[in-house]
């Protein structure tokens, strides 16, 4: 299973790489960490980590009105590595160039391709 594990894991890192290559634009991949809070001081603090400038593939699968205002969601593939082999949450945050303007999305749907070791994450965002 192991073999099988490496094989899948191999593929899906060079299908990502070489579509997300074909794009004009990059991601920028924010991990949220949990806050903590320092009780002396009263400050609550955390460290989000930034993984900039990656290439990965964008599918823009939907984009309609909703209450007066437009609504898109994409879906993006993402390898561990290019997260820092991090599991994505729901609280982290993508950003990329979309119509002229650079777009913060939230991410709202992950899906986990995993055998022994997590090879692929497919984010649903709206944005």
């Amino acid at each position: 299973m192991a073999a099988l594990d490496s094989l899948f894991k191999t593929v899906a890192k060079q299908v990502v790489a070489d579509l997300g290559s074909a794009l004009d634009t990059t991601v920028t991949y924010t991990r949220k960490t949990l806050p903590s809070y320092n009780t002396s001081t009263g400050a609550l603090t955390s460290t989000d980590t930034s993984y900039a400038d990656i290439s990965v593939p964008i599918e823009f699968i939907r984009s309609e009105e909703q209450d007066e205002n437009e609504k898109r969601e994409a879906k993006i593939y993402v390898t561990p590595d290019l997260i820092g082999s991090n599991q994505p949450t729901l609280q982290d945050e993508v950003s990329f160039t979309y119509a002229g303007g650079t777009q913060t999305a939230q991410i709202t749907d992950i899906t986990t391709y995993r055998g022994g070791q997590e090879y692929l994450y497919i984010l649903l965002v709206r944005f």
